[in-house]
C-alpha cells in the first residue's frame, strides 16, 4: 500500500486517549492491540495498493474487499463471521462541490478494529480526529461507528435545513412574481428538486441499511448503543420523509406557476380572439368595398369615405354592445 493511501491510524483506549500508528507499522501486518483497545485505520480507497493491503495484511476476504474498494457502492450492511461491512453516504461539503454529490464511506468492523475508507475528505472524520486530539475519542468500536454515522446524519440534516429555507423563499416569491417572469423561479425550483432527488436516491438505501444494522447486528457491547442506532435510524427516516415533503412542496409551487402561466396565456388568447372578432366584420366590409370591379357604390361621391366610416363605426359599436351583453368583455 502506498504511503499516501493511509490517511491516519490510531490505537484508541477506552478512556478516550489514542496513540498514532505510523505507515511503517502497517506494512507487513497489523500491530498488536492492547486488551480493551481498538485500532482505527483510515484509508483512501482510491490509493494504490489498498485492495491488496486489505486482503494480505488486514486478512479480509477478497469478495468482502470488493465491496470496500470499488466504485458505485450503495448504502448497505453485510455481516460475516469475523465482522461486518457497512457502506454509508455523507454530503459533500468540500469547496466547489455540490452537497448532493454524496461521498461513499465504507467500514470494516471487527471486535477490536475499524477500517474506514473514503475517496474525498469528509467533515465527520475531521470531527473524529478533533475528538482524538481532545482525548475524547469513542471508547469502543460500536461507539466509533455510531458516532461517525451520527456526524454524517447531522450534516445531512444541516443541508436539509438549508434546502428547506430555499423552498420557503420560492414559496414566498411565487406570491409576488410578475406576469411572464416565472421562468427564473421555476428554474430555481427545478434545481432544488434535482438536488433533492439525488440526495433521496442515496438516503433511502441508507435508511434501510441502518434499519438492517440495528436488527441484524448479533452482539452489542452495550445496550445503549443499540438504542442510539435505533434513534439514528429514526432520524434518517425523518430526513427521508422531509426530502419527500420538500419535493412535494416544490412540485406544488411548480404547478401553481404553470397554472399562472396557463391563465396568462389563456387571457392573452381570449383578448386576441375578442379583437379578431371585432375586426372581422370591419375587414369583411372594407375588403368587399376594395375589390377592383365596377359597380362599387359611392365611388364617385365626395361623401363615400365618410359614409363608409360611419357604417364601420356603427358596426363596431353594435359589436361592443353585443359582446358586453354576452359578457364576453
Amino acid at each position: 500500500m502506498s504511503k499516501n493511501a493511509l490517511i491516519n491510524a490510531f490505537e484508541i483506549s477506552p478512556d478516550g486517549t489514542a496513540q498514532p500508528v505510523g505507515w511503517d507499522a502497517l506494512q507487513s501486518g497489523l500491530p498488536p492491540i492492547a486488551e480493551g483497545n481498538y485500532l482505527w485505520v483510515h484509508l483512501d480507497w482510491m490509493g494504490d495498493g489498498v485492495r491488496d493491503w486489505l486482503i494480505t495484511v488486514a486478512g479480509i476476504d477478497a469478495t468482502i474487499t470488493d465491496t470496500l474498494s470499488t466504485r458505485g457502492t450503495r448504502p448497505a450492511v453485510f455481516f460475516y463471521d469475523p465482522g461486518y461491512s457497512l457502506n454509508l453516504r455523507g454530503v459533500n461539503l468540500n469547496a466547489e462541490n455540490d452537497p448532493a454529490d454524496m461521498i461513499s464511506v465504507r467500514f470494516w468492523v471487527t471486535n477490536n478494529m475499524v477500517i474506514t475508507l473514503r475517496n474525498q475528505p469528509l467533515k465527520a472524520f475531521d470531527d473524529m480526529r478533533a475528538a482524538i486530539a481532545g482525548h475524547k475519542a469513542p471508547n469502543s468500536v460500536d461507539d466509533f461507528v455510531l458516532t461517525v454515522a451520527e456526524r454524517l446524519a447531522f450534516r445531512v440534516e444541516n443541508v436539509v435545513r438549508g434546502m428547506e429555507e430555499d423552498v420557503e423563499a420560492i414559496e414566498d416569491d411565487q406570491e409576488t412574481v410578475a406576469e411572464g417572469k416565472t421562468l427564473a423561479l421555476r428554474k430555481r425550483g427545478s434545481d432544488i428538486r434535482h438536488r433533492l432527488s439525488r440526495l433521496r436516491r442515496h438516503l433511502g438505501p441508507q435508511r434501510d441499511a441502518l434499519a438492517h444494522y440495528v436488527e441484524q447486528k448479533p452482539v452489542w457491547s452495550d445496550k445503549r448503543f443499540k438504542r442510539r442506532a435505533r434513534a439514528l435510524t429514526d432520524k434518517t427516516v425523518r430526513l427521508v420523509e422531509e426530502f419527500d415533503s420538500l419535493r412535494e412542496r416544490i412540485q406544488i409551487v411548480n404547478e401553481n406557476l404553470m397554472a399562472l402561466e396557463s391563465e396568462q396565456m389563456n387571457r392573452t388568447m381570449y383578448w386576441l380572439t375578442v379583437i379578431a372578432g371585432l375586426f372581422l366584420p370591419i375587414s369583411f366590409v372594407t375588403g368587399l368595398l376594395g375589390i377592383n370591379v365596377g359597380g362599387v357604390p359611392a365611388t364617385d361621391s365626395p361623401y363615400g369615405f365618410l359614409g363608409v366610416s360611419i357604417i364601420l363605426a356603427v358596426i363596431t359599436a353594435f359589436e361592443i354592445w353585443l359582446f358586453k351583453k354576452m359578457r364576453l368583455i
